[in-house]
């Protein structure tokens, strides 16, 4: 039996080429930009004409090309460019493309339809059209043309229907006229208003009307899901490293008088400038992750509060979360503080057992812990970020959260971080605020701290943070 020695071709498939047509300031070049996840693709402006010149791009799924985008000018004459269709001379051969060909051959007898010649070359050279519509806009006759052009095509054709979110809403009339017209594979994708659902069923459209691209589209379907989801994740992840080294940061203040106020002043005011500067990389990186640009979004001054922290000497955990183990210093600490009372006649019951407490854990846990303790015995000052300010943080990266992923790449209005009026904080919020509060070495914001070894304890608290925060965008 003969064998073919021939090597098989592992040339890449053509890209699907895809024109994106429609009338003027309908949302052509918005929708590239949201399915190309760039928010700099082109111009957009609410001035008609914007796009003269049909620009292209390529959409890749496992760094191979498989749809191509062509941005085609606005059909600002539709109704000039039906009559001249229709005045052509009808041939042997008066197909529509034969119509729309011959008009091409014709360019210098229609030097008036410049931007519609370009529109019609392009529906030509193309696989599939994108009919873009405007939904705010009632059907009119310059559509009822633009739609008979796009029929003479012999093209398979998607009606997307934009703005599908904003007011006044003219869908259902477009719907039934498309009907009519055996448009019927027409989809809602609002270009501001992104839903990754509305992507898949436009994508699942091409996959029904060129059923030989099946199998890539749907690899690029799956491709943009786990996309979406390595997103969300990371970014979670991201804002939980920003509660943690905020939460767990805090300073003792080792000031004196008469400079005590001067002195713990300047340091509130490092400590809210340091604050504002993680919140800001926090904040750049999830919008870099989404794929904006960092002036997409206008951040607002965080008013970190002056957050005087002092450990809770009565809650067991507290010293539980300091290491400390029931029966051990603590335990003995406490007894050493019951029997100083009793001889006192239990005038200070609760103070002396606390210090007494304090004693037994500075001598348990030493060098770790000692120094925060010894502070709270000696009165000294322990600054660290209030715990408004600290919910405040994660209400407003949890609205970047949710905002970022409903934000279409054609948005032109900044989003604007400001505080979130919310009282709904996870269940466990304060659980993890007292973990945060009893380890200071959690924080990054601390430098010598980022050269610690993985800590278990924190791993576990991001991790917990983090999937909170995935379930709810």
């Amino acid at each position: 039996m003969q064998v073919d020695s021939r090597p098989v071709s592992t040339a890449p498939r053509a890209p699907i080429k895809i024109a994106i047509v429609g009338h003027t300031n309908v949302g052509k070049t918005s929708l590239m930009r949201t399915l190309l996840r760039d928010s700099r693709f082109g111009e957009v402006s609410n001035h008609p004409g914007t796009t003269r010149h049909v620009e292209a791009a390529t959409i890749l799924c496992r760094e191979q090309p498989v749809i191509e985008l062509h941005d085609t000018p606005g059909l600002e004459d539709s109704i000039g460019l039906r009559s001249a269709l229709e005045e052509l001379p009808a041939g042997r051969d008066d197909t529509g493309q034969a119509r729309l060909r011959q008009f091409v051959a014709r360019a210098d007898d229609f030097e008036a339809l410049d931007q519609e010649l370009k529109v019609v070359r392009q529906l030509l050279a193309s696989d599939l059209l994108f009919y873009v519509i405007d939904v705010r806009e009632p059907l009119v006759g310059k559509y009822r043309d633009e739609l008979y052009v796009l029929s003479l095509a012999g093209r398979a054709v998607i009606p997307v229907l934009n703005f599908i979110h904003q007011f006044p809403n003219h869908s259902m009339q477009w719907r039934d006229y498309l009907g009519q017209l055996n448009f019927h594979a027409q989809v809602q994708y609002d270009t501001v208003v992104f839903r990754l659902e509305d992507e898949k069923r436009l994508f699942q459209k091409i996959q029904s009307l060129l059923g030989e691209h099946y199998d890539r589209v749907q690899q690029l379907i799956d491709e943009r899901h786990a996309q979406a989801l390595q997103i969300r994740r990371a970014s979670a992840a991201a804002v939980a490293e920003l509660i943690i080294n905020v939460g767990s940061y805090r300073k003792t203040l080792r000031s004196v008088e008469p400079a005590r106020a001067a002195i713990e002043s300047n340091e509130i005011s490092a400590l809210q400038d340091l604050t504002r500067q993680a919140e800001q990389a926090c904040s750049r990186q999830i919008i870099r992750l989404h794929r904006f640009a960092p002036d997409d979004v206008r951040e607002a001054f965080l008013p970190v509060q002056d957050g005087s922290w002092k450990l809770d000497l009565f809650d067991v955990n507290t010293l539980r979360a300091f290491g400390v183990e029931a029966g051990s210093g603590a335990a003995k600490g406490a007894a050493v503080g019951a029997v100083l009372d009793g001889l006192t006649g239990f005038i200070s019951l609760g103070a002396a057992a606390a210090t007494g407490a304090l004693a037994g854990a500075i001598f348990s846990t030493g060098a770790r812990y000692g120094r925060d303790l010894q502070a709270a015995m000696t009165g000294k000052r322990t600054l660290c970020v209030d715990e408004p300010t600290l919910r405040l943080l994660w209400l407003r990266q949890l609205q970047l959260l949710t905002d970022l992923g409903s934000r279409g790449h054609a948005m032109q209005g900044q989003m604007q971080m400001t505080s979130v009026d919310a009282s709904d904080l996870p269940k466990a919020w304060s659980q993890w605020l007292r973990q945060m509060r009893a380890n200071a070495h959690w924080s990054d914001l601390i430098p010598e701290n980022r050269k610690r070894s993985a800590d278990p304890g924190r791993e576990a608290l991001a991790d917990a943070l983090a999937e909170h925060l995935f379930a709810q965008v």
